[in-house]
């Protein structure tokens, strides 16, 4: 258990760097903000404690957004987080969604909108309030209010490159010794039937049904580890260490596979090469890379414009069925 705590902690803080580099590869889904609110709603309290209360005034005709799940769930957790640590004495946290129409008039006082609808998500506590000077500087990177040792700096220029990533825009009011509000506005979808991507599939959604794949992974215990949730996932699991394994396995069993799940950086060549060598023999396997990289190593914008399908390392199972049913839905 602690093994694992500590590696999503150190999971967490290389998730917040690249997206403050803004290189981390986002999966924008027809997202509904409120659903999201919801299920962050336990983790919350537990992250809160018990002498802050948390209130939710959620628009039940909320139109649906284009967005990144994880990321959108960093904003909230990071602004909630900001919120307790101003109210040492407890107090309360509203979170609030709304539709609201821009027009040109609420374009003059938020200049970086333009006319349109959005949704718009509202974080307030009752703190201590942040005093103008610091207000002016609060999204900058390494900027912290609070005493050394304490925090990164990263959280709230996390939260602003994420908005901006979104297209979205965030404001700040806030009166000393009466609390702060953030407004995050982002483009709203009206179109109410748009189902949110993955939001209906259960376990049994994600099992593999006999469907034979080959994971390509050189650092064993995440090769182990993976094949090990495919195969109990009901998929037939091959797997190799390095490109030239790879091969092997592949034309031993006469390219009768369904998916190959590689790592795109690998000891002897790189996971699009090796892919495109699988695809010369069965030109209609399915393709799923994976990487922890986000420099010239991970070979992005060639993976973009082949169009294959990526997941961010370090990812979950269950990431990594949604991935893989994905693919092989597609």
């Amino acid at each position: 258990k602690d093994i694992h705590m500590v590696a999503a902690h150190a999971a967490d803080v290389a998730r917040q760097l690249l997206l403050f580099s803004r290189k981390h590869p986002m999966e924008p889904v027809s997202l509904n903000l409120n659903r999201t609110i919801r299920n962050l709603s336990k983790m919350l309290h537990r992250l809160i404690g018990e002498d802050i209360k948390i209130e939710t005034r959620l628009d039940d005709s909320l139109w649906m957004c284009q967005a990144d799940r994880g990321t959108i769930e960093q904003v909230i957790m990071n602004l909630a987080v900001n919120a307790r640590d101003a109210m040492q004495g407890g107090g309360k946290i509203t979170i609030k969604t709304s539709n609201v129409e821009v027009d040109e008039e609420f374009c003059k006082s938020v200049p970086e909108t333009r006319p349109g609808n959005y949704i718009c998500l509202s974080i307030s506590d009752t703190g201590i309030g942040i005093n103008k000077e610091i207000l002016e500087h609060i999204f900058e990177p390494f900027y912290s209010t609070k005493p050394a040792g304490k925090g990164t700096g990263l959280g709230l220029s996390v939260v602003y490159g994420i908005v901006k990533q979104h297209e979205g825009v965030i404001k700040v009011q806030s009166k000393i010794k009466k609390g702060t509000t953030f407004d995050i506005y982002l483009p709203g979808l009206l179109d109410d039937s748009a189902a949110e991507e993955g939001e209906e599939l259960s376990l049994a959604d994600l099992q593999g049904g006999g469907k034979r794949i080959l994971v390509v992974e050189d650092e064993k215990t995440v090769r182990e580890y993976v094949t090990k949730g495919l195969n109990k996932s009901g998929y037939d699991v091959y797997s190799a260490g390095n490109a030239e394994e790879a091969l092997a396995v592949f034309k031993n069993k006469n390219g009768d596979f369904d998916l190959v799940v590689s790592d795109v950086v690998l000891p002897d060549t790189n996971g699009i090469e090796l892919v495109d060598q699988l695809q010369l023999i069965r030109p209609q396997l399915r393709i799923l890379l994976s990487s922890g990289y986000t420099d010239r190593k991970s070979q992005w914008t060639k993976i973009q414009d082949r169009g294959f399908r990526f997941l961010q390392k370090p990812y979950d199972l269950i990431d990594l069925l949604k991935a893989v049913k994905k693919e092989m839905n597609a």
